[in-house]
């Protein structure tokens, strides 16, 4: 086993060119390049929503509840933690010009948000916006919901019991994608609005979050003691406690298994590149043929043939 005269015979014949490699890289190529990339973008989507845990998640710690509001006791805990904001939101049909269409209502404190923010179009304040003016209150809804019921600004339209006024048009809402499934668009209302439609009653499928700006700034490692802590002194209250870590569990679990489904198939990719660069090293062997039988005739051995190729391959 000479392993000099293999690099040297590999070198030299490499000085010619990669005639014969090209389908070899190629198939190489795609399938780790398609494993790399698609592992790279996983892992950058993942970051984002990381890094954008306290806009997506609407505060620092979110506790939610369904079917009922949070008791004062747990209340008083909440807001012992920082500033605190509730945000109601249900299901229901809005009505208008003789049409309905299912929304997705979010009712709102003047603390909202605690993070990022709330964009209406033409910069109105979310405040006037909301606010009651000639015994109406005021919504922002999704640009989708005036193609859907033709409603224009100004216009009324009714949810439960109530009429309220389209005063503004939602841009940007920072929080959205936390909610999870949505099915309809956004109506954005107060606290008072949402009451006096006669939509919350004993039973309503209402999911009730508290969000939490901590006093001490930002820590996660402070909101996942809190949401320990939480659980532990109610362990009856039926909440659900999240930091920013799981600000979009439903995003992130969506991506993980995108990247799982995806990572597969550029490994089935590469294992139909690896039958394609077997068959470029056959075909390679095969052209080399001749070659072989010289040094064959020239007193080299088995071994160092297959040597010479195998390096010639490998580099």
């Amino acid at each position: 086993m000479n392993i000099g005269l293999w690099v040297a015979y590999a070198a030299k014949n490499l000085r010619s060119g990669l005639k014969g490699f090209y389908i070899l890289l190629t198939c190489l190529t795609l399938g780790v390049a398609a494993i790399a990339i698609i592992g790279s973008l996983t892992s950058a989507i993942e970051q984002g929503l990381a890094e954008q845990g306290q806009p997506l998640l609407g505060g620092d710690v979110e506790f939610s509840l369904i079917h009922r509001e949070a008791t004062q006791p747990e209340r008083s805990y909440i807001e012992t933690k920082g500033t605190s904001s509730r945000v109601a939101t249900l299901r229901a049909m809005a009505t208008a010009n003789a049409q309905s269409t299912l929304v997705e209502i979010k009712a709102v404190d003047g603390a909202y948000p605690l993070y990022g923010t709330l964009q209406l179009v033409g910069n109105t304040p979310t405040k006037d916006a909301l606010a009651q003016t000639t015994n109406l209150y005021g919504v922002a809804v999704d640009e989708l919901l005036l193609g859907r019921l033709a409603l224009k600004i100004g216009d009324t339209l009714k949810i439960g019991t109530t009429a309220l006024k389209v005063t503004a048009v939602i841009a940007a809402e920072p929080d959205r994608i936390s909610d999870g499934l949505v099915l309809g668009p956004r109506l954005l209302m107060s606290h008072e609005a949402l009451q006096s439609t006669g939509l919350v009653q004993p039973g309503s499928l209402i999911t009730w979050r508290y969000r939490v700006k901590l006093n001490d700034g930002s820590n996660l490692k402070q909101a996942k003691a809190i949401t320990e802590e939480a659980q532990k002194q109610f362990p009856d209250a039926g909440w659900r406690v999240r930091a920013t870590d799981n600000a979009a569990g439903g995003a992130e679990r969506f991506v993980e298994r995108l990247g799982y489904f995806m990572t597969l198939v550029a490994l089935a990719a590469l294992v139909v590149g690896g039958a394609g660069m077997a068959n470029a090293v056959s075909a390679f062997v095969t052209r080399r043929t001749s070659a072989i039988a010289t040094l064959k005739c020239l007193g080299l051995s088995s071994r160092d043939v297959f040597g010479l190729y195998l390096t010639e391959i490998l580099a």
